[in-house]
Formats: structure tokens, C-alpha cells, sequence
């Protein structure tokens, strides 16, 4: 298209001229006419003042100093209009978009450009918070919901919490709370269903009825001990019939699958029983969330004893009473995995 106002060849997807910065179209350029027989006056047709442009309301930010170059872009081939932002050729003296004359010193304060990020769920707070309860995916590890936490008790659960996940048919309606302050937070679980479960830091001790999660299995240890026996004895120095298990067995490790209903059991024998999904004493092939080699029982003098042997994702433990978590602890509760994040 040429320019009304300067003549010269502009691109007619532009508003303004790429030359002299006036507004195409304001009117039309002249065209070549055969010679009237008589002369006739050309009607005025006035140019259109250059519209200026409403200042937008923005927050404070550092504004550019009059006459300052515009921004150069990553690229080093072009560069943003200090006015809309828009990306525009090196060189190019107009803005395509708004019609700022580049270098004019009115362009508007610059924004800060906010990142994408996870959801920021905020908990009501009486004083300023003190850290985030991030939830991350289980699959990939990338953050969900980031929940800011208050000083004092932050509530969990399905129900009329301070945090809530109502969509978590897991959770209890009052599942646990998080005591925080400045240096340390404080977990206490509640009486509920399904309990909440800390991930390892170091090997545990487990007691007879105990439960743990690697990937998908919920397991509950048991010790021979205290088992209640299947069979009654009736007669004195008769043996009960059974399958043979060895002299050595001290324990058994269950599934749970439901209230009521059991899955495999699987006998421990050996001072140390290695669970994996590949290699081991006790493997779950199917369980893709289970490493190779995940977890080892080892029967001590004191005990029974728990440790991960660097798993991808963890070892849970159910948590039986308070305890003290650092940041940085990864916690279960319901369908969530938690990560707890200390500091402003």
C-alpha cells in the first residue's frame, strides 16, 4: 500500500506507516488523471491527527528514563516497543501495533511479565505465612498446588478445613494439621481411615501390625510372634499339620487391599528380605512405581528394621503419632503427595 502522507510503499497489514509514522489510510493517495477540460478545484481533505493513546493504570514498576532506547529482545534482530510491549524489527521507526514513534520518550512503564506457574491456593492467614504445602504429582514430580501456610494450625482434609481437597474421597474431613512456625512444623494425624504416611529419610523399626507403602502396595508387617494361631492345639505333643517353612521364619508380610480383605502374604525368613519390582526376595512386577530393588526387612537382635535402598520414589511409613518434619519432607495423605517448604 503507499502511504497517503509520504508516498512511499508500506505493508497493509500495518495501521501505521513504517516511514513516517502516520496513519494509513487517513486518505487516499492521489491517482493519475487525464487532464479535465476545465480545472477543477481539488477539495480540501484534512489529515487525520495521530491518535494519542489513553495512559493504561499499571502497577509501580521501574519506569524507562525519557528517550531511552527500547528493549532489545533475545534475539539481537529486533526489538519491544516501550509503549505495547510488541515485538518490532531493528530499525523500524513506528510501532506496527500502537504507532509509537520509537525513541519519542513517552512510552509506557514497563510490565514485569509474571511466569507460568503451579496454582497458588491460599490458606486464610491471621499472621504472615511461614512456608508453602506443595502438592506434587506422584507421576512426574511437578507441582500442582502450592498452599501458603500461617503461623499456628493449618487444618487438612476433605472437609471445612484450612486446606481443603473436597474431591479426595481418601481424605478424611479433618485429616491431620500442621503446626508451624518460624523454624520447625509440627504433624499431627488424626484418628482418620486411611492415615498419613512420611516418606524415609533413614531405615525405621517396625512393630506387628505395622504399615508401609512402596509404589502402589499397601503392606502390613507381622511378627510370628504374635501372630494368633490358626489352628487350636487339643492333644499334648501333637504336632499341627501345615506346609513346611523352614526353622528360620520370624515374620510374614501381608497386602492389604481392603478393610476386610487381604491380598498376598508372603513369609520372611531370611535375616535381610529384599521387595522390588525386578529383583528380590518379594517382587510386585507389575508395579511400575516400584524400583528394581526398592526396599530390604532386616531382622535384628532388637527387631525389625525398615530401610529404602535408594528407590525412585520413596518409602512410606504410617505416621502413629506427632512428629517434627523438616523442609523439604514429602508426605502422603489421601490421593496427595505433599512436599512441606519452610521460609518465606
Amino acid at each position: 500500500m503507499q502511504c497517503p502522507h509520504c508516498g512511499r510503499e508500506s505493508d497493509p497489514l500495518f495501521k501505521f506507516c513504517l516511514h513516517c509514522g502516520k496513519e494509513l489510510g487517513g486518505r487516499k493517495a492521489p491517482k493519475a488523471e487525464p487532464k479535465p477540460a476545465e480545472p477543477k478545484a481539488e477539495p480540501k481533505v484534512e489529515a487525520r491527527p495521530e491518535p494519542k493513546p489513553e495512559p493504561k493504570p499499571e502497577p509501580a514498576q521501574a519506569k524507562a528514563a525519557p528517550g531511552a532506547a527500547p528493549e532489545a529482545a533475545a534475539d539481537g534482530a529486533s526489538v519491544r516497543c516501550p509503549r505495547c510491549r510488541a515485538k518490532i524489527a531493528a530499525g523500524v521507526p513506528v510501532c506496527r501495533l500502537c504507532g509509537f514513534k520509537i525513541g519519542q520518550g513517552q512510552g509506557a512503564p514497563e510490565r514485569a511479565v509474571a511466569e507460568p506457574g503451579p496454582e497458588t491456593v491460599m490458606a486464610s492467614t491471621r499472621k504472615p505465612g511461614l512456608g508453602y504445602l506443595i502438592s506434587v504429582s506422584s507421576v512426574d514430580g511437578r507441582e500442582t498446588v502450592r498452599v501458603q501456610l500461617k503461623a499456628g494450625k493449618n487444618t487438612l482434609g476433605r472437609g471445612s478445613c484450612d486446606i481443603r481437597f473436597p474431591e479426595d474421597d481418601l481424605l478424611a474431613p479433618q485429616h491431620l494439621t500442621l503446626e508451624v512456625s518460624e523454624k520447625e512444623a509440627q504433624l499431627i494425624p488424626e484418628d482418620s481411615r486411611n492415615g498419613t504416611y512420611l516418606r524415609m529419610s533413614d531405615q525405621v523399626q517396625v512393630g506387628h501390625g505395622n504399615l508401609f507403602r512402596i509404589g502402589q502396595q499397601l503392606l502390613r508387617y507381622e511378627d510370628l510372634a504374635e501372630v494368633q494361631p490358626l489352628v487350636a492345639a487339643k492333644e499334648e505333643g501333637t504336632q499341627v499339620l501345615g506346609s513346611p517353612s523352614g526353622p528360620k521364619a520370624w515374620g510374614r508380610l501381608t497386602q492389604v487391599v481392603g478393610e476386610t480383605v487381604d491380598g498376598n502374604s508372603f513369609l520372611l525368613a531370611s535375616e535381610n528380605v529384599f521387595l522390588g519390582r525386578e529383583r528380590g526376595n518379594i517382587t510386585f512386577p507389575g508395579d511400575r512405581y516400584i524400583s528394581g530393588t526398592h526396599a530390604v526387612l532386616t531382622r535384628k537382635a532388637d527387631g525389625t528394621w525398615l530401610r529404602d535402598v535408594g528407590s525412585s520414589n520413596g518409602t512410606y511409613v504410617r505416621v502413629p503419632g506427632p512428629i517434627l518434619l523438616p523442609s523439604g519432607q514429602f508426605f502422603l495423605a489421601g490421593r496427595q503427595l505433599f512436599k512441606l517448604q519452610l521460609g518465606q
